[in-house]
């Protein structure tokens, strides 16, 4: 009787055999790698940019003339821009209502300092149309900037 019941009976060594499984896995794990790289390389072509410039503004400033927003609602994720950097966002698809954002930034204040503030953005794209809003993240301020703007696809 054998020792291992899952070791080959053609007499070839239990040492061969795991091996040659290992070399096997070594090249599934390779091949699993490669088609990762391209699946991902294909999913971040699905990307959306939708440049948006803002009509109505209660901002004082704290809104942005124009904001550039990449999303891939493919895989629950966005980009906002309202300089030359992106900024990575929490993003949620609410579906017909469109998609949330939420990001956060430290801003200088005019009176000196820096406050951490915090944006949403609402982007339906059905109607090209996004609203912003700005709130301070950790002081209670009664003054809350927003935007609506229209936006247009860019590829």
């Amino acid at each position: 009787m054998r020792e291992n019941p899952l070791a080959p009976s053609s007499g070839l060594s239990t040492k061969w055999h795991i091996k040659n499984h290992d070399k096997l896995d070594k090249m599934k794990r390779f091949l699993l790698t490669i088609a990762a790289a391209f699946f991902a390389q294909t999913a971040a072509a699905e990307n959306i940019t939708y440049v948006c410039k803002m009509t109505k503004q209660d901002s004082h400033g704290w809104i942005a003339p124009e904001y550039a927003f990449k999303v891939d609602p493919e895989s629950d994720s966005a980009k906002v821009a309202d300089r030359p950097e992106w900024i990575e966002t929490r993003f949620k698809n609410r579906g017909s209502k469109g998609y949330r954002m939420v990001w956060h930034k430290n801003a200088r204040l005019s009176a000196g300092g820096n406050a951490r503030v915090r944006y949403q953005a609402y982007l339906n794209p059905k109607g090209n149309v996004v609203k912003v809003r700005m709130s301070f993240a950790n002081m209670n301020a009664a003054n809350k900037p927003h935007g609506v703007g229209t936006c247009r696809v860019e590829s």
